[in-house]
């Protein structure tokens, strides 16, 4: 796997020219960068700073203007690698603009395999039981060729993405059937375009705590 970030103009993502845009914003901020220091005239880097801006500006406008066209999208979901969750689909469902930033939430689909009960902790729950709490899918973004570009995790039983604050539909104690939603929302998932290069995105990939730690100590070192 290769370290994040592998650029590419292609609109054949499945986040469409959205992460080609702020792809192209970077690669112009980097050549700027490399290009003012060599400029003696502070009037000439003042405005080739307030071009620059501008330029910015109107992309990630049109980034925005691009990923409304993306909301409702479904993204490609491999790894059956949970002996009791599975993952029955992911789908684009918002898009965040902000100050040289944007971010795609997709949710996340996850249905139990057998009916099993949640416990609000870990180590309140017997043995086949899940935490509402301390549950964890782990994923890693990646290319169609399988090339890194970002990796993280999710809890399947709630509608937020802060791990620390469960936003569930159940309770402690209740039982949730065999291909009923997690969350009827799904779990969110959030995409930075402002991040990494997404430009290649194909697929959410989800595998095993043991190989997700793996691969965040070889990308990461930690």
């Amino acid at each position: 796997m290769l370290l994040p970030g592998c650029s590419d103009s292609s609109s054949d993502s499945p986040l469409g020219r959205v992460p080609a845009i702020f792809a192209e914003v970077a690669a112009e901020r980097k050549a700027l960068d490399k290009t003012l220091p060599r400029v003696d005239n502070y009037k000439q880097v003042q405005k080739a700073l307030k071009e620059f801006d501008e330029y910015a500006a109107r992309s990630y406008e049109e980034a925005a203007k691009e990923a409304e066209k993306i909301i409702g999208r479904d993204i490609v979901c491999t790894g059956d690698v949970y002996p009791d969750l599975k993952v029955t689909g992911a789908q684009v469902v918002d898009y965040n603009s902000g100050y040289q930033s944007g971010s795609f939430i997709v949710r996340v689909m996850v249905t139990p395999k057998r009916d099993i009960i949640v416990r609000a902790n870990k180590y309140k729950c017997a043995e086949g039981e899940y935490s509402l709490r301390d549950t964890r899918l782990y994923f890693v973004l990646m290319t169609a060729d399988d090339f890194l570009i970002d990796l993280g995790e999710l809890n399947p039983f709630s509608r937020n993405t802060y791990l620390g604050s469960v936003q569930a539909e159940y309770g402690p104690g209740q039982m949730i059937q065999a291909g009923v939603p997690c969350h009827s929302e799904g779990a969110p998932l959030y995409i930075n375009c402002h991040t990494f290069d997404f430009s290649k995105f194909a697929k959410i990939v989800f595998v095993r705590e043991e190989d997700y730690m793996a691969i965040r100590k070889k990308v990461y070192d930690f």
